[in-house]
């Protein structure tokens, strides 16, 4: 009998600590919820934040730019569907500013100016101006979100045109919430085919790798217009670069991205006057490489599925379909030959072709290349890749000229 009440008493101590759960909670609302953050640099000194004196970067201080979600006020639907009228007391967001020495001391001064604790485990977005990202590049800007276990791998890091912070100012029409907006608009673009899915664990994983260079989405706001206009290029951890659509359209069908969304204008045999319009809606490629006299070659394959999207003129194209499909074949060839070259002169290996010759050739990799990331950077751009593209075109549409 004592034997079971002691039992019974060490299960019961033993269970004690786990009934205590709940006793570090905070309530939402008395969370300081960033929803997106937009690093600027500051022209002048920064003042002395409450991390101390010593506090010192690259630059003389970050403008930090916090769109703080107000408890309650988040909508459920898109802009003009509940939450009642507008107006500056309705507003969703808070947007509040604030500099430092360095992206944690500005956090601090964020904090001193905020009632409820900082909470960045709903950070959905981080913007960065590109010439904070070209001059002095982004690895101090990167170390304190690497190390904040708060931070989530699928929020999205961006490069901005001009002001950082003007992008969290922004009111688009289709949605209250300007973080949401972005974070929709960079969610789309990869569902449709059109960017990469290039969030921050990606890129993170990408700029940690020896053979690859990373790339992050480049975006532009106009008023309450924001636009995508492809990708920001890095060397390591400085921006050297930036592809436009037809370019980022190259690089996505180099890298293996299956999905498809952008097209290609080809004219139409016999009839310069006249167009059609080829879009892809399915992609794949295969990189083989060979050793030529010691040094590697790399042979990328492209096998590419499209429709016919748009057809100007009268003549019918059915005769030809298979000129068109070799036309368009060509003409991809050519914009992806251009893309390696420009990547070359920028010595950026955003293909992978370093991380490819390093796991198929580790002796290789180990005896030239070893640790030194430059050895590879100078052998990429003198490294020759040869592209071959092949465009089946499935679908004409109903139209039969």
């Amino acid at each position: 009998m004592n034997i079971k009440r002691w039992l019974a008493l060490g299960v019961f101590v033993c269970a004690f600590p786990l009934l205590t759960g709940c006793w570090d909670r905070l309530e939402i609302e008395d969370r300081g919820a960033i929803l997106g953050l937009a690093i600027d640099p500051i022209e002048g000194e920064a003042q002395e934040g409450i991390t101390g004196p010593d506090a010192r970067s690259d630059l003389s201080g970050y403008k930090l730019t916090a769109q703080v979600a107000i408890p309650g006020r988040i909508p459920l639907g898109p802009a003009g569907q509940g939450g009642g009228g507008g107006g500056e007391e309705q507003r969703p967001v808070w947007v509040v500013s604030t500099i430092g020495k360095t992206v944690d001391d500005a956090m601090n001064n964020l904090q001193q100016e905020l009632a409820d604790k900082l909470f960045l485990g709903h950070l959905r977005i981080i913007i960065v101006n590109q010439k904070l990202a070209q001059v002095t590049g982004i690895h101090d800007i990167q170390d304190f979100f690497r190390r904040n276990a708060e931070i989530r791998r699928l929020a999205w890091m961006a490069i901005s045109v001009g002001d950082a912070s003007g992008t969290l100012s922004a009111a688009p029409k289709l949605e209250r919430v300007p973080t949401l907006y972005l974070t929709g608009t960079f969610d789309h673009a990869v569902a449709m085919g059109k960017m990469p899915n290039v969030f921050l664990g990606n890129f993170w994983s990408t700029l940690s790798s020896k053979g690859q260079d990373p790339v992050l989405p480049f975006i532009q706001v106009e008023g309450d217009k924001v636009e995508l206009k492809g990708l920001a290029v890095f060397h390591q951890d400085r921006m050297v670069g930036s592809l436009d659509s037809l370019e980022t359209a190259a690089f996505m069908e180099i890298t293996n991205q299956r999905r498809a969304g952008y097209g290609v204008a080809v004219p139409i045999p016999g009839d310069p006057k006249h167009s059609i319009i080829i879009k892809a809606y399915k992609r794949k490629a295969k990189i083989k490489m060979d050793m030529e006299n010691g040094k590697p070659t790399f042979d990328v394959y492209s096998l590419i599925e499209a429709n016919v999207e748009e057809k100007t003129g009268r003549k019918s194209v059915d005769d030809v379909i298979r000129q068109l499909g070799d036309d368009t074949a060509k003409n991809l060839a050519t914009g992806q030959e251009k893309l390696i070259q420009k990547l070359q002169g920028l010595h950026c290996d955003v293909f992978g072709f370093g991380e490819y010759l390093r796991g198929r050739n580790p002796d290789y990799w180990k005896d030239i290349v070893g640790e030194s990331r430059e050895k590879w950077d100078e052998q990429f751009a003198k490294t020759p890749v040869h592209v071959h593209v092949k465009v089946y075109i499935r679908r004409s549409g109903m139209s039969t000229h």
